[in-house]
């Protein structure tokens, strides 16, 4: 299933339990999520764009909700209208990919997303703070993580 990105953060925000994670940290694990679901099912993970920024792949609508923290540590879930409960298959990619990458801080995840030939890369050369095609994402998460 698609969800709002607001719905998967707030996945992720519930694993952490008593080790908050930061505004950087949660956008870089969502988007990482959305990766490995579009590469590992086909499907995206959340409705929203991904688009281009400077310090990486960023999901406006999150950034918003997540704006109020600058770059400290998101301690409490965001509020949203009634959240999803979320399938299996999701559950399991988020909880991988917390698993595997919450040891990063948000400047490294950033610089995971920054390297030549990412999809943000690829995107930033081209349409500074445009959107990230899925097909982009989808193509570089099954080529070089599976």
């Amino acid at each position: 299933m698609v969800y709002p990105v607001i719905t998967i953060a707030n996945k992720f925000i519930d694993l952490a339990k008593n080790e908050p994670l930061t505004n950087m940290q949660l956008q870089k694990m969502v988007y990482i999520a959305h990766g490995f679901s579009l590469a590992l099912r086909d499907t995206k993970l959340y409705y929203e764009y991904t688009r281009a920024w400077n310090f990486g792949p960023v999901v406006p609508e999150l950034y918003e909700k997540l704006r109020e923290h600058d770059s400290n540590q998101v301690k409490n879930k965001i509020s949203s209208s009634p959240e999803e409960e979320i399938d299996k298959d999701s559950s399991e990619i988020i909880e991988e990919v917390y698993k595997n990458y919450k040891q990063y801080s948000g400047p490294q995840l950033s610089g995971l997303t920054h390297q030549k030939n990412t999809p943000w890369s690829k995107t930033w050369e081209s349409n500074k703070y445009g959107v990230i095609p899925a097909d982009d994402i989808y193509k570089f998460y099954k080529d070089n993580h599976l």
